[in-house]
């Protein structure tokens, strides 16, 4: 990741108080031996939380601004229970559109050591756009509504009330409008409720204790000579701050230090880190949760891991993150992630594989966190004995992987991340051993983009994909002008040399709603009358998860097949900095 490349979730929003470090040393050492500031963070909220899932909650179907209001009388409406999906109720379950939820609770009297500022309202996931409401007061949205829907169900909410506005010791009102673009909606899956960053960070297994006083200043001292450092321009003193071998969130020091220097040439930067908290996790480590913003991104909650002896950022050595970068192909922003196998953080010099995974319609590259993609990939190598591989999971959002008026989802693939993934990442940089995956849509373009850029991708899989499709986005011109993107079209028109530089992988469900097992049949078809090697199942199943995934072990096991068919010699493995710190 990086200062310009965050890859971190953007709902932490917009209520960041500036915490500024001050009088902290500017030398390398980490204990300060005098009494030192520590004023830039605390030493761990209280483990504070009010669990809102279960019964008490009532819903109603529509939409009514007045429905925010904590006054309105919502007796009438349907009881209810969160995490739920509407679709499972048989009234419901063709039903899309908006829908309304509110929440009549007590908060206890304060506890002591509890501030407004660090009470997070987490709500979960939610299928697929919400807009909540406490008391009265707008505490974030996440996805579009129409006519600018975006679906978001795969990202976590988590919410930042202003001071002032919880009610200790009285009746509170949450009041979350949500709208279903297609298939069920609703909250479907926790946690929902509101919590202190401690309580939230045991829900998510990250455990410690407490910092001391002379903790808390040693970590102060780190981050106050990051502050100073960039704000003055000053590299050099940025780089003393981050530790030999020094990992991220995908960035290297030299990744950070390059991404950092961009951001100087442009102007006056800034860095700085609000509610932050420092525990000490069972190794030793610092830990600082906080919500760190860069001069023009976006805020984002990290854990900064400091060694306390040496006073320098170890890196948070991740292996599944979000990566983003600025795409003139999307003139935004654009976002995809990263799984990286064990060996990479373990190693400095090695190369590996790469799978490119696309998402299917209304998702993007943050679905796969909800699936816990990178857990279900390390058991695959552990288990199967898969190629070790680096898989990029692009935001393919709606975009049928073309380019169109609705976006160049095909240039940004193409022509921006896997130029960039080769130049950031120790990939095996060749056709030979870059993949290309994806899920229904994802599968549809994992075809036309393998099939279309053969000097990019040597093995194609798809699992339920849409191969009887052709790109179902753009306007009447650029659709006739996609046409012939339809996957068994463009099969049917490729020679046998042609189709015979890839490998292929792909299936399908007999009962799937959209016909896609017929169309993976009638690809086999296809291929087999032209003598082309494949690997094809038509099985019980339905369009879902359920189906697709458990046949993770047959697409990657295609590409390991490619891989291997390619040995590499790989280089010397320098002797790693020394440290006694070991990571997952």
């Amino acid at each position: 990741m990086s200062p310009t490349f965050r890859k971190s979730s953007a709902l932490l929003g917009t209520l960041l108080i500036s915490l500024a470090c001050v009088n902290v040393p500017t030398s390398a050492s980490a204990v300060p031996k005098t009494p030192a500031d520590t004023s830039c963070a605390t030493t761990g909220s209280v483990d504070f939380g009010v669990d809102l899932a279960g019964d008490g909650w009532k819903f109603t179907t529509g939409d009514d601004a007045a429905w925010s209001d904590p006054a309105f009388a919502d007796t009438a409406w349907r009881d209810w229970s969160v995490p739920d999906n509407w679709g499972n109720h048989p009234d419901l379950s063709a039903y899309d559109g908006y829908a309304w939820y509110r929440k009549t609770f007590t908060l206890p009297e304060r506890p002591a050591g509890v501030t407004d500022s660090a009470v997070v309202a987490a709500l979960g996931k939610i299928d697929d756009a919400d807009q909540a409401f406490l008391n009265g007061q707008q505490i974030g949205r996440t996805g579009g509504f129409p006519p600018t829907f975006d679906s978001t169900w795969e990202v976590p909410r988590e919410y930042y009330p202003a001071d002032g506005l919880l009610r200790w010791g009285a009746t509170n009102v949450l009041a979350v409008r949500v709208y279903d673009g297609t298939g069920g909606g609703g909250f479907y899956q926790g946690p929902v409720g509101l919590f202190s960053k401690a309580r939230l960070r045991a829900l998510s297994g990250i455990t410690g204790t407490a910092a001391s006083r002379t903790q808390l200043a040693s970590a102060c001292a780190v981050i106050s000579r990051q502050h100073r450092a960039v704000a003055s321009g000053d590299l050099r003193g940025y780089a003393a701050t981050l530790a030999p071998g020094f990992f991220h969130q995908g960035d290297t020091a030299d990744r950070r230090l390059t991404e950092v220097k961009a951001l100087l040439r442009a102007g006056k930067v800034t860095l700085t880190d609000a509610q932050a908290e420092v525990f000490v996790d069972s190794q030793g480590r610092l830990v600082v949760d906080t919500i760190r913003t860069w001069t023009g991104l976006p805020a984002t909650r990290e854990l900064l891991y400091i060694d306390p002896r040496k006073g320098v950022e170890l890196g948070d050595h991740a292996r599944f993150f979000r990566d983003d970068y600025d795409s003139a192909a999307m003139k935004r922003r654009a976002q995809f992630n990263v799984y990286l196998p064990q060996s990479y953080t373990r190693t400095t010099a090695e190369r590996f594989p790469v799978v490119y995974m696309l998402n299917g319609f209304n998702g993007s590259n943050i679905e796969w966190e909800a699936r816990d993609i990178d857990t279900v990939l390390d058991r695959l190598i552990r288990e199967k004995g898969l190629e070790e591989t680096i898989v990029v999971f692009p935001d393919g959002g709606s975009g049928w992987y073309v380019d169109t008026s609705e976006g160049n989802y095909r240039s940004m693939i193409v022509n921006e991340i896997v130029p960039m993934v080769d130049r950031v990442y120790r990939t095996i940089p060749d056709r030979d051993h870059r993949g290309i995956s994806g899920v229904s849509m994802g599968g549809q373009g994992a075809f036309t983009l393998g099939l279309k850029n053969p000097a990019l991708f040597s093995s194609i899989a798809s699992h339920m994909g849409a191969l009887s499709l052709a790109p179902l986005i753009g306007t009447a011109e650029e659709r006739a002008a996609n046409a012939g993107l339809r996957p068994l079209t463009l099969v049917a028109g490729m020679t046998v040399a042609d189709l015979s530089r890839h490998r292929y992988y792909f299936d399908g469900g007999d009962s799937d709603e959209y016909r896609f097992g017929a169309a993976a049949q009638q690809m086999s078809t296809a291929l087999a009358a032209k003598g082309v090697r494949h690997d094809y199942q038509l099985g019980a199943g339905r369009h879902e998860d359920a189906y697709w995934m458990p046949k993770l072990d047959r697409s990657f096991g295609l590409h390991t097949e490619q891989f291997r068919a390619h040995p590499v010699k790989q280089p010397r493995e320098p002797k790693p900095p020394r440290s006694s710190y070991t990571w997952p």
